[in-house]
């Protein structure tokens, strides 16, 4: 008996962490597997390259040449200006403020210039203007009508900016609000519709081409304008009204009337204000091994947050976790006693880049 007990406890002790996980050291393992993933990917990509078969190392003995209607678009540096323009905008949501603004508006602007190099290349294929490539010691081809007979070129499409466009509101309300989810939602929704039905077209294209030899690409649809302003003044109508724009900040009143500044008062032993998705400070004192209230105030106007105290770290284990609520509001916190000599953190469970340290004195 003795040895089943034991050989039960290690049984248990081997599920335990598959039962309830540590879901803080969890999170800090996220970034290894990430790399994991990085070095699977290009190992599996110098696998597939060792064997590949023979290869040429150096320059070809003769340039080759191009057959005649053939167009191979020239050299651009749209993808390297969208790389920078990515990296500048990732990094300035640390930043926030002006600089997101402007990465933002650089990222916009370099797929502007991608996508009309794109367009202008297939209008100059569609019209049959002089893009075609000459090669060294060969016939100047005649002015191309078109793609080959053969070879089927897609129509430049604004669908995959708008369900990039329509994702990323997606994602930026589910930190924000239920308006923003459901809009975003809806606009990733009827752009993967549209994008399904162009994927179609060209599908029954191919198809046709089967039987008569000719592929013809489809015409291009029009860009949806309407769809697109009309998105754009749902838009700024939501955020308008998260904002108090709209209807006034009686969506959203306080018990007391309204938040008041953000200044220590009343019966609160502390206050502690959120704005621009920001604590006002980055550490607060108070006595130690006593209870205590904290005064929160969201001057976030539709955005959820509050207060929650870890010990250690900001997810190490809970000592309290206050009301989420959105703003513009306030509540009060009452807070047991925290015991002095341990390190103690405030967070937001919404947005945890949202953090302070507590000083118990």
């Amino acid at each position: 008996m003795e040895f089943l007990r034991s050989l039960l406890e290690w049984v248990i002790s081997l599920l335990g962490p598959f039962v309830a996980p540590d879901w803080g050291a969890l999170i800090k393992l996220i970034p290894l597997g990430v790399l994991a993933l990085v070095v699977a990917f290009y190992g599996w990509v110098f696998w597939r390259f060792r064997r590949a078969g023979p290869r040429r190392i150096g320059m070809p003995i003769r340039t080759p040449q191009v057959p005649s209607g053939i167009h191979l678009p020239g050299p651009s540096l749209a993808p390297f200006l969208i790389s920078a323009a990515s990296a500048a905008l990732f990094f300035s949501v640390a930043l926030g403020g002006a600089a997101l603004a402007v990465a933002g508006l650089l990222f916009v602007l370099a797929l502007v210039a991608w996508g009309r190099e794109a367009v202008r290349e297939y209008d100059a294929l569609d019209a049959g203007s002089a893009l075609e490539l000459h090669v060294d010691d060969a016939p100047a081809p005649t002015a191309p009508s078109g793609p080959p007979a053969g070879v089927h070129l897609p129509p430049p499409s604004l669908l995959p900016l708008l369900v990039s466009a329509g994702a990323a509101v997606m994602l930026f309300g589910v930190a924000v609000g239920l308006e923003f989810a459901l809009l975003g939602t809806l606009m990733t929704a009827l752009a993967l519709i549209g994008w399904l039905y162009d994927a179609g077209r060209e599908y029954r294209a191919t198809t046709e081409a089967d039987s008569t030899g000719h592929l013809v690409s489809p015409t291009p649809r029009k860009a949806p304008t309407v769809a697109i302003a009309l998105f754009s003044l749902l838009f700024v109508f939501v955020g308008g009204s998260q904002a108090g724009v709209f209807g006034g900040s009686e969506a959203s009143p306080s018990p007391s009337g309204g938040p008041t500044a953000c200044a220590e008062g009343g019966t609160a032993t502390i206050t502690i204000c959120a704005e621009l998705v920001a604590f006002d400070s980055e550490s607060v004192t108070v006595p130690a091994g006593a209870p205590f209230s904290i005064r929160f105030v969201n001057y976030d106007a539709g955005i959820p947050h509050n207060v929650a105290i870890h010990e250690d770290t900001a997810t190490g284990p809970d000592i309290y976790v206050g009301e989420i609520f959105n703003g513009v509001d306030e509540r009060i916190y009452e807070i047991p006693a925290l015991t002095a000599g341990t390190t103690y953190v405030y967070v937001c469970t919404v947005h945890p880049n949202m953090l302070g340290t507590i000083i118990l004195q």
